[in-house]
């Protein structure tokens, strides 16, 4: 991932650059009680890389690694976070703590796909260690012959696949099959699995092996007959959207070509399992149909190297060109092992403490009652904690210095920082800013915080420890942070607990000014940082509503959201900051016209989302809006799926939509279910029809039902003129699908809340029969599916 640089200095006529830096606000927003022995700074795997095992088991040996410092030795107290890899099975725990030995360790089961899986071992800031291992086909245990059935006219010949697998659907090699005819006087059949059809009639191939076999009934009709036998078929409109019903031994449907030209179709597929390790495969075969008519892409590649397979699009005259900078996972990885990290110590250390922070928060009201608030003054001096991985002790204490005093927030400046930074007329007008601009336009999405200050004002906390978080010559930056501590009582009132080290504030961390590099030699002006920090605060805003409205506000409320909703409404902030500067509502169905005329602030407040859900697009298969990962691409899933469903909410639903996630006593998944109403599976397969057929052309999106639209965003419009530093304009919307051919069945597996599309084409007036099955039989219930034409 290329360095930060500013928007600004990229700025020219006719094309504007998009710098999209990753990891540009860190929601550090956990809690350690103890830390290390020493401060780590390696990290290296001890035990149990490269191990083999059966699919679905546990692996023999746990995974250990070796934290040291910077004299090489052991480092005893290190958090460990663990993250299985897309497909790749668990771990088990996903957090732990090295010994005294510096070993720390986990237990990891396998998945359930054949092949090459990978865990991930992080310390916040450290490089990461990647272990492997080679997952095994398992015991034999069934035949899967497909198609399912096969209709044939005299004269005519399909080809039967079969592969021996095991109870996962893992394709066993290396063992004989034999394909034969049980009435060959109605269909032969080659070794190779052509069955040719003789005369009319019913015939049965049989596929064996392992003393296992799956039977493929052929119904040969006279000269003409249709692939779909008898089977009633279906013409779909332009922009239809069909569901077809599933049966015991999967789903089939016969559709017929347009009557006037040759039809493209799409079938959009998304598991809606709430867990993101329950992996879900299947096989998609047609009969009767061919490749898509569109002219894929053949060969193209992301900046990651993985190739994309989109329509092609030529950007229209005089639309800008936008530069993305690569956002890669990989470059990330420390500031993503940091906020999960400390997101799992914040559930587990200040969990307990919940309901003597609510109790003590009633008591807090009654003194405030009988009390006047506080009134801060420029010049206050001020002591605050800014430890950013330590939450309950260890307290870092700044002496700080109040700078400015607005209608809503405070300023506080850490007297320490570095020279050449805001002044106190410069600190005004930012608090002007988040009075007028930032405040309402969080509070209007998601509601008002708690008010647990003494001040009744949020604290905006300017310091140089968030500068110190990023490492010198860093590809990253990180902006800020919300720390949930401070919002728990510091002392024990009576039988109360405290944490000690809570600035009992509601309150934010954020970047500096240092011209001169003072902080880990990275130079930071102030023009940057004001940019920066515009959206850092309407993101970590949003993270202190969430928190504080979770913890002291909605009755009975888990008081920690899980991290992917958290952070996909807190990217959603940063949207809407976006629409609010530019003068954009969120159903303008947006083109790349109108980011060009807005295009410093789409760069600094819309272009991060953009990216974080390009690195979706060209791989959904692994991806999902909730996996438990914290990726680039996890963010950038669960914006877009936030973004649609409150755009299906209708005119002015969105922010009752947002609110209901806010002000929920529910999270995660659950969370999702309640605020669409108990129909996430229905809203999950919708928006995996928008991604695919939202605006494919203006004649079919006119057609196509407002459940499968993003009122937002013109998704096909704006990506074409987006492109990779150093690189052409992308030209196309980067949605990657496979293609479906006659009689070439495709093998999909699908982790929770990933999805795939599969493309194909009718010719006029012919029939083609579509299966989908799972591993031979019935489709699971939580695998939705649909039909789309958009040709």
């Amino acid at each position: 991932m290329p360095s930060h640089r500013s928007p600004l200095s990229a700025l020219r006529r006719g094309v504007f650059t998009l710098v999209v830096a990753s990891t540009l606000s860190a929601c550090t927003e956990t809690t350690v009680v103890s830390g290390p022995s020493a401060t780590p700074t390696a990290i290296r795997a001890s035990n149990g890389n490269q191990q083999s095992a059966v699919v679905g088991v546990a692996l023999t040996t746990p995974l250990s690694v070796v934290v040291t410092d910077k004299t090489g030795k052991v480092v005893t107290g290190a958090r460990v976070q663990w993250d299985a890899a897309a497909l790749a099975g668990s771990v088990s725990p996903s957090v732990t703590t090295s010994d005294s030995r510096g070993v720390a360790t986990t237990s990891w089961t396998i998945g359930t796909v054949a092949g090459t899986a990978r865990v991930t071992a992080m310390i916040p800031g450290l490089n990461p260690v990647v272990f492997s291992a080679t997952a095994v086909v398992g015991a034999a245990a069934t035949v899967v012959a497909l198609p399912e059935a096969i209709n044939l006219a005299v004269g005519d010949s399909a080809r039967v696949r079969a592969t021996l697998r095991d109870q996962y659907g893992n394709t066993i090699g290396g063992q004989p099959i034999t394909i034969t005819s049980l009435d060959l006087g109605v269909a032969t059949v080659s070794v190779n699995g052509f069955v040719t059809a003789v005369s009319a009639g019913n015939a049965r191939v049989v596929a064996a092996s392992a003393g296992r076999a799956d039977t493929v009934p052929v119904v040969v009709g006279p000269a003409g007959s249709s692939v779909c036998g008898g089977a009633a078929n279906r013409t779909l409109a332009l922009g239809e959207v069909f569901i077809p019903e599933a049966g015991a031994s999967g789903v089939s449907t016969c559709l017929r070509g347009p009557a006037t030209a040759s039809g493209e179709y799409a079938i959009a597929i998304i598991s809606t399992a709430p867990a993101y390790s329950t992996v879900t495969a299947l096989d998609v075969v047609a009969l009767g149909n061919a490749g898509p008519i569109t002219t894929p892409i053949v060969g193209a590649t992301t900046a990651s190297g993985t190739a994309v397979d989109a329509d092609i699009t030529t950007p229209s005259a005089g639309d800008g060109v936008v530069t993305m900078l690569d956002v890669s996972a990989r470059s990330a990885d420390p500031v993503r092992a940091a906020e999960l990290a400390r997101r799992k110590t914040e559930r587990r250390e200040l969990a307990p403490l919940v309901n003597d922070a609510r109790e003590w928060l009633a008591e807090t009201a009654v003194a405030h009652s009988v009390q006047s608030v506080a009134e801060a003054k420029v010049g206050d001096i001020l002591r605050l904690n800014a430890n950013a991985s330590v939450g309950c002790s260890n307290a870092d204490t700044r002496i700080a210095r109040v700078a400015a005093v607005g209608l809503r927030a405070i300023v506080i400046a850490d007297t320490a920082n570095p020279s050449g930074g805001y002044t106190d007329s410069e600190y005004a007008s930012i608090l002007a800013t988040f009075d007028t601009l930032a405040y309402p336009v969080d509070t209007a999405a998601f509601g008002a915080p708690s008010n647990i200050s003494q001040y009744g004002k949020i604290i905006l906390f300017y310091t140089r420890n968030v500068n110190a978080l990023t490492p010198p010559a860093a590809n990253y930056t990180i902006g800020g942070f919300f720390f949930a501590r401070d919002l728990y009582p510091k002392t024990a009132r009576g039988k109360l607990q405290g944490c000690a080290a809570s600035n009992e504030q509601e309150m934010f961390y954020l970047l500096v000014p240092d011209p001169l590099g003072t902080v880990n030699g990275n130079r930071r002006t102030k023009d940057q940082v004001t940019l920066l920090n515009l959206g850092t605060i309407a993101h970590e805003f949003a993270h202190l509503i969430n928190a504080s409205r979770r913890l002291y506000v909605t009755p009975n409320a888990s008081p920690s959201e899980e991290t992917w909703l958290d952070e996909g409404l807190a990217h959603v902030a940063e949207e809407l900051l976006f629409f609010r500067m530019s003068g954009y509502s969120s159903r303008q169905n947006l083109l790349l016209a109108d980011v060009n005329r807005q295009a410093t602030n789409f760069a600094n407040y819309a272009s991060q989302n953009f990216a974080r859900y390009y690195a979706f697009l060209v791989n959904p298969e692994l991806n999902s809006p909730y996996a438990p990962n914290d990726s680039l691409t996890t963010r950038g899933a669960i914006w877009s799926f936030l973004r649609y469903s409150a755009g299906r909410q209708g005119e002015g639903g969105d922010a009752a939509f947002f609110r209901a996630l806010v002000n929920s006593p529910l999270t995660g998944f659950a969370n999702l279910n309640s605020a669409t109403g108990g129909r996430i599976g229905d809203y999950l397969r919708d928006w995996a029809v928008a991604v695919i057929a939202d605006d494919y052309s203006v004649a079919q999106t006119a057609l196509l039902a407002p459940q499968y639209t993003f009122p937002s965003w013109n998704f096909r419009n704006v990506y074409p003129g987006l492109r990779f530093a150093g690189g052409s304009a992308l030209g196309v919307y980067p949605v990657s699908a496979r293609l479906l051919t006659n009689n070439t069945p495709q093998r999909v597996a699908l982790v929770g809340g990933a999805s795939s599309y599969v493309r194909f084409s009718i010719a006029t007036g012919r029939d083609a029969l579509l299966h989908i099955t799972a591993n031979g039989g019935a489709v699971p219930s939580t695998l939705r599916y649909s039909i789309v034409r958009l040709r």
